[in-house]
């Protein structure tokens, strides 16, 4: 079906609708840095417990990509997507009209369980609706959603809090900053209503009737006799290939029993770990104190964080436009690159105590370079390097994983920053100097184990990835030559 002519403009708004979940995951996640303070002074929180306000949510998303893979496998990925706005709906009553520290806890958990269900059901379902050709942009709108809604989010803020008094936003202003949720999630609810089921999981659940009616507007010129017999004898097969394991491809020991499989899991869980690992969410925290040049008036803190939203989404809108036409490894390789540089330059202000253009330069150019790479690219990634048969259990896993590592890094490095003797000895500069040598392994780990998937349909997938475990087996034949010829056996 790659090879046809197909209607781009109806996958982009398949892709826009699904990534309202990117929407509101930005939302949630970004409202939260304007609220704070306030919400801290309302129900008047000690550190543990402000804590807790920020890492709350970290654990509903665990749990949420815990068992999303499998309520998508089994439900579908429309029903999932609809399961996670209702979540969305009721944390954003709760956080908006608590009326307890415990009340706003819970609605932070439950935003978390449903930011778990669209970060895992939302790139899959976008990965499988996309042709090969646009799959990298169309993937890419996830994330350019999530930064974008981000920076939306933070201007709000910043225009709720502009010339109002303290104590007002203690008292309310925070909840208008936490209100702001219903429009996205109202627009969500109405668009994921009447959002097609993905023909994948039509195809692999017997539907060939659904799948064909979603596939004929995709690709007009669909010959759906010929597409009907295809599906047919695919699902036949799945079926087989299912029926020969004990336990289902939806398990570990049938993953680590086939060695494609296992390698497929490896590498996409390890991508989305890795992403977590760049230091991007520990930049991006401290990036508004960099700024700072004297003005430390809340209003202009929360004017910086639209400035560096707005530059996320900029590199974010350009990486997944450079995906599709350069591949995928190529344009992470390049940002990686550009992190360590940009990390290093941040270490040298640090550690030399140099404050002003160097110090903004240096935060701004490594928020830039993360979202046109692994800000961008992980979600691409994620969303097509797992086999078809085990998509759901592995996307689940990985996103799971991600957040997992999300919170230990977040937890670990204050801890790191506030050791007495490495701030004598650095300045600060440790934990930057720390994130550069993660972003090395990150591109060595891209460079030697990640096979492009630039072009390769997604059930396709296998055959590349045999292909690549055969190049890192026979390291003594050029690995370009190798790549070059796998990506053209696959690609359709």
């Amino acid at each position: 079906m790659d090879r046809t002519r197909y209607n781009a403009k109806y996958v982009y708004w398949l892709c826009c609708i699904a990534t309202l979940g990117g929407v509101m995951f930005g939302f949630s996640t970004g409202v939260i840095a304007g609220a704070l303070d306030f919400v801290q002074q309302h129900f008047q929180l000690n550190s543990t417990e402000t804590g807790w306000l920020v890492s709350s949510i970290f654990f509903g998303c665990i749990f949420g990509a815990v068992i999303a893979g499998k309520l998508a496998d089994k439900w579908g990925r429309k029903k999932t997507l609809l399961l996670a706005t209702i979540a969305f709906i009721f944390s954003t009553i709760g956080s908006t009209f608590a009326d307890s520290f415990t009340v706003f806890s819970i609605a932070r958990i439950i935003s978390g369980v449903a930011i778990g269900f669209a970060s895992t059901v939302a790139p899959m379902y976008m990965g499988e609706v996309a042709p090969s050709e646009i799959r990298g942009k169309s993937s890419g709108i996830w994330n350019l959603s999530l930064v974008g809604s981000q920076m939306v989010i933070f201007l709000i803020n910043f225009l709720i809090a502009k010339g109002m008094a303290d104590t007002w936003l203690i008292e309310i202003g925070w909840r208008w900053m936490m209100g702001a949720q219903f429009v996205p999630v109202v627009l969500m609810l109405v668009c994921t209503l009447i959002l097609p089921e993905s023909p994948d999981w039509c195809i692999k659940n017997g539907r060939v009737d659904d799948a064909l009616k979603i596939l004929s507007r995709i690709y007009p010129d669909l010959n759906e006799k010929e597409a009907r017999a295809i599906f047919e004898a695919r699902r036949v097969e799945e079926e087989k290939a299912n029926a020969s394991a004990s336990k289902g491809a939806n398990s570990l020991s049938f993953i680590f029993k086939t060695p494609v499989l296992r390698y497929g899991l490896i590498v996409g869980c390890t991508v989305a770990a890795l992403q977590q690992l760049t230091g991007a969410s520990i930049v991006m925290y401290y990036a508004p104190v960099i700024l700072q040049t004297g003005d430390t008036t809340k209003e202009m803190i929360l004017f910086q964080t639209i400035f560096i939203g707005l530059l996320n989404a900029i590199g974010a809108f350009v990486g997944m436009n450079l995906f599709d036409r350069f591949g995928r490894r190529p344009v992470m390789q390049i940002g990686t690159v550009g992190s360590v540089l940009a990390l290093l330059i941040i270490s040298y202000s640090m550690y030399f105590h140099q404050s002003g253009y160097l110090a903004i330069f240096g935060a701004l150019f490594f928020i830039v370079m993360f979202a046109i790479s692994w800000g961008s690219g992980c979600w691409v990634l994620i969303s097509e390097i797992f086999p078809a048969r085990i998509k759901g259990y592995s996307m689940g896993l990985a996103v799971m994983l991600m957040w997992i590592v999300n919170f230990i890094v977040a937890q670990v490095f204050p801890m790191i920053n506030d050791i007495p003797a490495l701030q004598e000895a650095f300045n600060g500069a440790f934990s930057m100097w720390l994130f550069a040598a993660l972003n090395v392994f990150c591109l060595f780990f891209l460079t030697r184990y990640v096979p492009e998937t630039k072009g390769v349909a997604l059930e396709d997938i296998e055959d590349l990835i045999a292909n690549h475990m055969k190049h890192l087996a026979n390291r003594s034949v050029n690995p370009t030559t190798i790549e070059h010829s796998a990506t053209n056996n696959v690609k359709r």
